[in-house]
């Protein structure tokens, strides 16, 4: 009876202090905001850009003058595009999955730690509170020839020597740069998935005699699908947009064995002064990680939340 007076007297109050015909405004008030920054930083760029690809900027006469699609047919035929996309692509196939296998490994084991896990979370995650172009200067003289401590130890142990002067070993060298950096985050994503599972499911088929792989098996890693949908599809956005690290470590080379798609974006409209072709690859890059992050979702994120729901 108590609660029923309750709930009828704040429905009163509600009433009372609702004004007839500003539910929509409210909220468009409160929403304008978000959506003027929503606007200045993401929609206005990106229509600019679009503009942008269709027109050819002379840098000595400081003109523009429309082109229509002389741009896209101009960089999306040019062997460096190809070249490009391949070793995006490469990148990201030589760091996603380890970093998604990884962070899985060690977000475990930290969540397993009795004493001293904060210390641990902190020391995982200072490669993403560091800046990258800095650190990739470390790990250039990490990886220089002969004399850098990758080849003064496991050079001697492998023969393995100039990663970042090998074709085939630099997208390596700056593969490794990226699994390092990107592993915090990941880190840090299982382990809040981590802490929503529920610990009776554990007791409880403790009890029933299952071993620790079961119980990751049956009882932790169904819970993780949200988490490592998450992890997945920042992994694999930010695989697609890699730069830092091979601007600062190979500049694209040795011969374009490391130049990607957001290295070719630099070079083309910064370096060259190709305003519109930089555009056009620009766009490129955002279809692909739309395409990629799309794909994800309807395929392995969709089993992986499933699993979650089960």
């Amino acid at each position: 009876m108590i609660g029923a007076v309750t709930a009828e007297r704040s429905k009163q109050d509600r009433r009372l202090l609702r004004i007839p015909g500003t539910d929509g405004v409210i909220g468009w008030i409160l929403c304008a905001p978000a959506a003027i920054l929503l606007g200045l930083f993401m929609i206005v760029p990106l229509v600019a850009v679009s503009v942008l690809a269709f027109f050819g900027w002379d840098p000595l006469t400081q003109t523009d003058h429309a082109v229509g699609f002389a741009n896209f047919s101009r960089i999306l035929t040019s062997p460096d595009f190809r070249s490009a996309v391949l070793r995006t692509l490469e990148y990201t196939v030589l760091t996603v999955p380890v970093t998604l296998l990884l962070g899985l490994v060690i977000a475990v084991a930290v969540n397993n730690v009795r004493h001293g896990a904060m210390v641990w979370r902190t020391v995982f995650f200072l490669p993403v509170a560091s800046t990258l172009a800095a650190t990739s200067v470390a790990w250039r003289f990490m990886f220089y020839p002969h004399t850098g401590i990758i080849d003064q130890t496991i050079g001697r142990v492998l023969p393995v020597q100039g990663w970042l002067q090998s074709t085939d070993l630099a997208i390596v060298a700056v593969s490794i740069v990226g699994i390092w950096q990107a592993l915090g985050t990941t880190i840090v994503i299982f382990l809040a998935g981590l802490s929503g599972v529920p610990r009776h499911l554990h007791d409880a088929a403790a009890l029933d005699g299952a071993t620790a792989w079961s119980r990751f098996w049956h009882v932790t890693w169904p819970a993780l699908g949200p988490a490592t949908v998450l992890a997945l599809v920042i992994d694999t956005r930010d695989s697609l947009r890699v730069f830092d690290q091979v601007q600062v470590m190979t500049e694209g080379g040795p011969l374009g064995s490391t130049t990607t798609l957001s290295y070719l974006l630099w070079q083309r409209g910064i370096h060259y002064n190709d305003l519109g072709g930089g555009a056009v690859i620009d766009l490129v890059i955002l279809l692909v990680v739309f395409a990629f992050i799309g794909i994800q979702l309807r395929t392995a994120g969709r089993r992986l939340n499933d699993g979650a729901t089960r």
